[in-house]
């Protein structure tokens, strides 16, 4: 686990525009940083800071209402709060919506399962042959949101009531 540098370098941390602010303790806080997205990977169109609001029309939401969001196709992704760090990677409303559902399954099952959130994390990466540090919904692609899907559903138990769902999907 690496930590952005900033977060320990004595300089002061310029805030890029529109954010307010950089915080030190903000940046210890984000275990695995990646890097802001300056190209989107859907049209490589030039990737900007913005508050949310540009991409909400009007109206911002969240305590810190900023992302990275594409001129072209409208990709976007969030940050995390008071840093200038992404959330995961840009994605497009259909990548996004996989991903929403994707961890939405996902969560049904660790509460389902009684596992705590570093427990559910660690089953799934185990589940998905990933890094445990790699194994963040922000950062799937649509494959990989499929394979966290079928873990889930893989591990649900097989009663009959689950046959007669099964069937009648």
């Amino acid at each position: 686990m690496k930590i952005d540098p900033r977060a320990n370098a004595p300089e002061r941390i310029a805030a890029p525009a529109p954010l307010p602010h950089v915080s030190r303790r903000a940046l210890k806080r984000v275990k695995n940083p990646i890097p802001a997205p300056t190209d989107c990977r859907y049209c490589g169109d030039e990737v900007r800071l913005v508050c949310n609001s540009e991409i909400y029309n009007g109206r911002s939401y969240g305590d810190w209402p900023y992302a990275y969001l594409c001129e072209g196709c409208r990709a976007y992704v969030g940050l995390h709060p008071d840093t200038d760090i992404p959330l995961g990677t840009l994605a497009d409303d259909k990548l996004r919506a996989v991903r929403n559902r994707s961890k939405a399954a996902f969560h049904a099952h660790m509460k389902a399962s009684g596992m705590s959130r570093t427990t559910a994390y660690q089953w799934l990466a185990e589940r998905m042959d990933i890094e445990v540090g790699k194994c963040h919904f922000g950062w799937f692609d649509h494959e990989e949101c499929v394979a966290a899907e079928h873990a889930v559903e893989s591990a649900r138990p097989n009663t009959a009531m689950a046959q007669a769902f099964a069937r009648a999907k």
